[in-house]
C-alpha cells in the first residue's frame, strides 16, 4: 500500500517549487505580497493566493516541511486585512470586494503547531477578531450596494456587492450550485457558521495559549451561542441531517450538499447528531469518492460544484469530521477510494487535477466559465495529509 502512491506523491513534492510565487509589487492585475505563497497551479492560477484554497494547501505544506512557506501564506492574508479591512477571495484586482469561506484560524493553528510562536500567534488573532466582528458579523442591513453578512437570528450569510446572489454565491466558493437555488442571499449557509463557531473556537484556544482568560471565555460563550443557533435552524431531526437555513421563507432547506458535514469538522455536532449523519453518507457515495451534492433536482447548465463532481477539500472536510467522531472505519474507506481516483487519473494523465468525476473515475467536469484545472493546490495537499493521517507514504 506504501509503495501505491509513490508516484503521486513525487510529482506533488516537486511540484510545490512550480506553483510557488513571490511578486512584492502591485502589478497590472494583482496586489504585491509580502512573503512567497502557493498558487493553485502554474499556469492559469499562477500568481494567485486564494483565501480557502490556501488552507489547504497548509495542510500539505506543514507535512512537506515547508512551515515557512506556510507561515508567509498567512502573513500574506493579514498583510491584505490590514490594507482592507477583510481578505479577499485573492490578491487579483477583479476580486477585491468579497472574501471567501473563512480559514484564517484553522490556517494559524496548523503553522503553529510546528512554530510555536506566540508573538505571530497574537498578530494573526487580532486580524481573526477583526475579521469575524467586522466583516461576518457585520450588523444586518438594507444597503442597496453593500448587503451585510449578519442576519437577525443572529446566523450569517456569505454576500456580495451591488446585493447580487451571484456573488455571493462567488464568496461562498461554490461557484456554481444547484445548493442555493440562485438565491444565495436568502440563506445562512450551514457551513459558513459551522467556519465561523470554529474561529470562536479557535479564538478562545488561541486566547488560552496567550494567556487571555477573558477573552478566551467570551469567544467559548459565543461559540455556544452559534451552536444553538445552528441545532434551532439548520439541523433537520427527522432527516438527521444539517442542511442551509433559508432566512427567507423561514424554514430550513431539503438539499444535500457535503456542506451538511462541516458541522462534524467544526466539532459542533453531537455524537448522537454524528451517528445520524453516517446514515445519509450513502447519498454521497460512489465507487471513486464522494459526490459534493445530492444527484437530483440539479439546475442546468451542469454546475461545477454539483454532482457528480467530487472535490478534493470537501473530501477532507468530510473525512477528518469522521475521525473527529470516531468513525474510523468509514474514514479510511473513503480515503482509499480517493487515494485511488487520484492515482488512477494520474496514471492516466500524469497529472493531478482540480476535481474529479467520483461516479465514472476520471476529470471532473468543468463549467462555462473554464475547463478543470490541472495542477493542484488543494489536491497535492489533501492526498498529501491524508497519505500522512492513515500512514500511507
Amino acid at each position: 500500500m506504501k509503495a501505491k502512491y509513490k508516484k503521486c506523491l513525487g510529482h506533488i513534492e516537486r511540484y510545490w517549487d512550480k506553483a510557488t510565487f513571490k511578486s512584492t509589487k502591485d502589478g497590472r492585475q494583482r496586489l504585491g505580497l509580502p512573503k512567497a505563497y502557493v498558487s493553485p497551479n502554474d499556469s492559469r492560477f499562477g500568481r494567485d493566493q486564494f483565501y480557502w484554497d490556501s488552507y489547504f494547501i497548509i495542510l500539505g505544506l506543514v507535512e512537506a516541511g515547508r512551515i515557512d512557506l506556510a507561515k508567509g501564506m498567512i502573513d500574506n492574508f493579514v498583510f491584505l486585512f490590514d490594507k482592507l479591512g477583510f481578505v479577499p477571495v485573492r490578491n487579483t484586482f477583479s476580486n477585491l470586494t468579497i472574501s471567501q469561506p473563512p480559514f484564517l484560524t484553522s490556517m494559524a493553528l496548523e503553522v503553529f503547531r510546528y512554530d510555536q510562536d506566540k508573538k505571530w500567534l497574537a498578530r494573526v488573532a487580532k486580524a481573526a477578531e477583526r475579521e469575524l466582528k467586522d466583516y461576518w458579523q457585520d450588523k444586518f442591513g438594507t444597503d442597496e450596494q453593500w448587503p451585510k453578512h449578519l442576519l437577525p437570528n443572529g446566523l450569517s450569510r456569505y454576500a456580495g456587492s451591488y446585493r447580487t446572489s451571484f456573488l455571493a454565491e462567488y464568496e461562498s466558493g461554490w461557484d456554481e450550485t444547484s445548493r442555493f437555488q440562485d438565491r444565495c442571499l436568502d440563506f445562512a449557509p450551514i457551513d459558513l457558521n459551522s467556519l465561523l463557531y470554529k474561529y470562536e473556537r479557535d479564538l478562545a484556544t488561541m486566547h488560552d495559549i496567550l494567556n487571555d482568560t477573558k477573552r478566551k471565555n467570551a469567544f467559548l460563550k459565543a461559540a455556544e451561542r452559534r451552536k444553538s443557533l445552528v441545532n434551532e435552524h439548520c439541523w433537520n431531526k427527522r432527516k438527521g441531517f444539517f442542511f442551509d437555513y433559508d432566512h427567507k421563507k423561514g424554514k430550513v432547506s431539503r438539499f444535500y450538499s457535503l456542506a451538511g458535514f462541516y458541522p462534524l469538522w467544526a466539532g459542533l455536532a453531537s455524537k448522537e447528531q454524528s451517528e445520524a449523519m453516517m446514515k445519509n453518507l450513502k447519498r454521497f457515495e460512489y465507487r471513486h469518492g464522494l459526490s459534493n451534492t445530492q444527484r437530483r433536482g440539479l439546475k442546468k447548465p451542469r454546475r461545477q460544484w454539483d454532482h457528480p463532481n467530487g472535490w478534493p477539500n470537501q473530501q477532507w472536510i468530510v473525512i477528518k469530521g469522521l475521525l473527529n467522531y470516531g468513525h474510523y472505519c468509514e474514514a479510511g474507506r473513503l480515503t482509499e477510494k480517493w487515494l485511488d481516483l487520484n492515482l488512477k487519473v494520474f496514471e492516466e494523465t500524469g497529472k493531478m487535477w482540480e476535481k474529479y468525476d467520483v461516479v465514472k473515475g476520471a476529470v471532473g467536469h468543468g463549467d462555462y466559465r473554464y475547463e478543470t484545472q490541472a495542477g493542484f493546490g488543494w489536491t497535492n495537499a489533501v492526498f498529501l495529509r491524508l497519505c500522512k493521517e492513515f500512514d500511507l507514504e
